[in-house]
This record gives structure tokens, sequence and C-alpha cells, in this order.
């Protein structure tokens, strides 16, 4: 019974919130992987498809659409809002976007990582969704030269003496591991090259952790930005987990946790439930996180596996 009604619900998310983009075949085929290893297999299968109909999963329309809100809410917004603070309440409609655009053809767009990896990715439908100019992105090594000071260290000087602000982007942070490993030398080195631009961080998800790291002084000094940020109650296994609000009777999280334990071991032995402990239940339709459990989206290296879920390892 439990099976059907997980099934109905499924079916109707593959069709209506997640544009087909995940095929129900995918999905028997990935709950053919639980076979009795943590309880019985029909249970575990019971508990593998409720967790998957309450997993974010996020399709391309819709990704589309976060990317302009990102860009409205956390760049637009409140860049036009400084422009109409510094000019005067009463100054005319047509100033203030002139100023506008020279403020945005002063910025450049920058993702985290190298060119194939999500965050970067990603910035081809941020800038066609938001209809930019291919001028105003760019890489850290196109936007700068690499000097060596007096005692040796790098600084970076801008190619480029126009530009006053940099936008670097990512698709989510996590712990901020790879943001504060890829950045923090580059960081030093642009303030010490070229102390007056000012330095942003734009994503579309962030844990509570992950955005606290960014805005430390070494980093974005809290210009650090998210459109949803994920606090604790995102994790699969919290106590107040929202994943799992209002879920019937049958159904006990102490399992779930079991199972996604117990195969994501198998998986990813020191990252059973996500890098990080992550424990999200979060994808995109352009990549998975490595902070969501492993059980939906390993591609069984290690251990036989079909995923229902893509992720593309940085690796």
């Amino acid at each position: 019974m439990y099976k059907e009604e997980c099934e109905e619900k499924l079916r109707n998310l593959v069709i209506h919130a997640w544009d087909d983009e995940i095929k129900w075949p995918q999905i028997e085929q990935w709950a053919e992987n639980f076979i009795g290893t943590a309880f019985d297999q029909e249970r575990e299968r019971d508990h593998g498809l409720f967790a998957l109909t309450r997993f974010m999963y996020f399709g391309r329309r819709l990704v589309r659409e976060l990317l302009r809100s990102l860009y409205r809410d956390h760049f637009e917004a409140p860049l036009m809002q400084r422009i109409r603070r510094n000019y005067g309440s009463e100054t005319s409609g047509a100033v203030l976007r002139s100023a506008y655009s020279s403020e945005l053809a002063s910025t450049r767009f920058i993702g985290v990582g190298n060119p194939a990896e999500s965050g970067a990715h990603l910035l081809y439908f941020f800038r066609q969704v938001n209809h930019l100019s291919k001028e105003l992105f760019s890489d850290i090594h196109e936007a700068f030269v690499v000097r060596l000071d007096e005692s040796g260290r790098e600084r970076y000087e801008q190619r480029n003496g126009g530009v006053s602000r940099y936008v670097f982007f990512d698709d989510l942070v996590g712990s901020g591991d790879q943001v504060s490993q890829y950045l923090k030398t580059s960081l030093r080195a642009i303030r010490q090259g070229t102390p007056e631009v000012e330095l942003r961080f734009l994503s579309l998800f962030a844990t509570s952790a992950g955005i606290d790291r960014l805005n430390e002084k070494q980093l974005f000094d809290g210009k650090a930005f998210c459109l949803f940020e994920l606090d604790d109650s995102y994790k699969a296994f919290d106590a107040n987990s929202r994943y799992f609000s209002g879920a019937p009777e049958w159904f006990v999280l102490n399992d779930l946790q079991q199972l996604a334990r117990v195969y994501g071991s198998a998986l990813q032995p020191r990252r059973a439930l996500g890098y990080k402990d992550g424990q999200l239940l979060l994808g995109f339709s352009h990549n998975t996180p490595d902070n969501t459990l492993p059980i939906f989206w390993d591609e069984g290296i290690r251990h036989p596996w079909s995923p229902v879920f893509q992720r593309y390892d940085k690796k």
C-alpha cells in the first residue's frame, strides 16, 4: 500500500514538478538498489521512495527562475537602492537607469572553480535569463595579471582599470570549503594589488555555516549573499528536519537514517551522509551536490548502484 501511494506521488512529481527530466524507469531501477541489507527489503524500498517524494529537485525551468530572482534581489535591487540614495529621491528614472547601466558596465561576474564545474557552467544561464552582455563575464586569469611584491608575494592587478566590482558566483555553498580553498589566496592577492575594488559573492543556495564562513573578513567580509539559506532543518536527520513533517505513521526517521548510513557507507565510506555530514535532499538538473545523501547520486564505482539523480564529480 505504501509503495502505491509513493508511486502515485512520484509520478505526479515527475510530470508536474520535475518536468520529465527524471524518468520513471530511473526511479524503479533506483528502488531496486535496496535489497534488504539494512532491514526488510520492502520496508527499505518504502522508506527510500517516501524520502524521494520529499527530495528538493530543481529542474531547468525552475533554476532559470531562481537565477532571475538572484540577480534581481541580490544585485540589481541593492545597487539601484544605493544609486537612488546617492542621487536623491527626486532624480528622474532615466538618470537612475543610466547610472545603473554605468555601474553594471563596471562589474564583472566570475564563476567559482574551473569552467567545467557546475557554478561556472551555470553562469551561462545566469547571463542568458538576465539579458546581460557576455562582456560582463570573466575569470580570474582574464581579469587580473599576477605581479610579485618586494617580498615575493603575489598580488593581482586589474587588466581593466574601469572595473570597480567583481561578483563571484556558485550554485550552492555547502561547508564553504571549496570557495575558501579556491579563492582565499586569490582574494588576498586582489586586495593587495587592487584594494579599491568591491568583492561580492552570490549563490542560489548556501548552508548557514557555509555563508557565515564566506562572510569572514579574509573572504567576502559580509558581502556574500544567497537566495536561499539552508539551516540545520534542511539536514535530513536533524531533530527539526523539515523534510519529513507530516510523514505517515509507518515512516520512521531512524529507519531511513539507518538505511542511508548502511548503503551510504558502502558507496562513500567516509561520507555516508554526504560531504561534511551534509544530509541534504537537494539536487539540480545540472548537478547534484556531494552534500546530498549519496544513496541518491552515487554512480556505483565502489559498490554496484544505480543513481536516481546525476552528479558530475569535479575530479
